[in-house]
């Protein structure tokens, strides 16, 4: 049987993808700092990135690695501290795992990773493709670094695909976890302008794209991982208060970017500014989303069937 390797599997995307691997075809490894233990026939394996222990020499067969480890961008006002740790989180790990995966005599057959869109330039015309150049905000920077890490595993000749991220719609986290009570309470309004493009995915289509690339050879490199139908937020939040049967206020009515500048810091660039990025390449490759449109999207995640 083969096995399949993964960082950040606690996570959103990460326990999504968990319930959807094939057991019978896959047996699964999730790296964990707790003690290793086995539940639901996933075996949880132990590792340290800051003390640069790791041990998967029990693993056998190992056909993939999916790396989805981070810690929250918005999970905490950008200190310096935080700052670091969003980028260890990231590129520290993605450095073991190269180094102990570089040690193998039989190396996996792929190296599948989470990046995001983070990477590109805030607020643009035209949608940014794969080939674009990066932004110059902290987050493109972050991104950068990541993508440098991930990338070092073509030298070994592993079959590499990146993913750079959009919004992850989901009930269980990200966006909607956070705006759902204020929307239910009817506090649901458009933050700053309003006008700031939003570039998100369904978390079914999030997973489907991981597999796809698992079973997939010839899907490698990097991708989009954005649902062909880009929103604003003005339209975005009235589409959730209309899913969730509540009024919206008149267009006037807004929350002001002075007031959240004040309250976040330079994190309040995640609401303020948009990032207009394209899923063209993904579609190229014959990937058909589940969830193309914001409206069917948000249906799925909210309206019982």
């Amino acid at each position: 049987m083969k096995s399949i390797l993964i960082s950040g599997g606690t996570g959103l995307i990460g326990s999504k993808l968990l319930e959807s691997l094939n057991r019978s075809k896959y047996k699964i490894y999730v790296l964990t700092r707790k003690r290793s233990f086995i539940k639901d026939d996933v075996h949880y394996i132990n590792w340290n990135p800051e003390k640069l222990e790791l041990n998967f020499s029990e693993i056998k067969n190992l056909y993939s690695v999916i790396s989805l480890a981070g810690q929250s961008i918005d999970g905490w006002i950008w200190t310096r501290v935080y700052k670091k740790k969003l980028l260890n989180s990231r590129v520290d790990t993605t450095k073991l795992l190269f180094e102990k995966i570089k040690d193998l005599k039989i190396k996996p057959e792929s190296f599948i990773s989470a990046s995001a869109i983070g990477y590109y330039k805030l607020d643009t015309l035209e949608p940014q493709e794969e080939k674009d150049l990066p932004g110059k905000s902290f987050l493109s920077k972050l991104v950068q670094e990541w993508e440098d890490e991930i990338s070092k595993f073509k030298s070994l000749k592993v079959r590499t695909t990146i993913f750079r991220i959009g919004l992850v719609f989901s009930k269980k986290g990200g966006i909607l976890k956070k705006l759902h009570p204020l929307f239910k309470l009817f506090l649901g309004v458009p933050l700053g302008t309003g006008n700031q493009i939003m570039s998100w995915i369904h978390e079914d289509d999030m997973v489907n794209l991981i597999i796809r690339a698992l079973e997939d050879k010839s899907l490698k490199g990097t991708f989009n991982a954005v649902a062909p139908q880009r929103t604003t937020n003005i339209i975005f939040t009235k589409s959730l208060l209309k899913v969730l049967n509540r009024f919206s206020y008149p267009s006037f009515i807004k929350v002001p970017s002075f007031f959240l500048k004040i309250i976040l810091g330079e994190q309040s660039k995640l609401i303020l500014n948009g990032l207009n990025v394209s899923s063209k390449k993904l579609i190229k490759a014959n990937y058909k989303f589940k969830f193309p449109e914001l409206k069917s999207a948000l249906k799925s995640i909210y309206v019982k069937n």
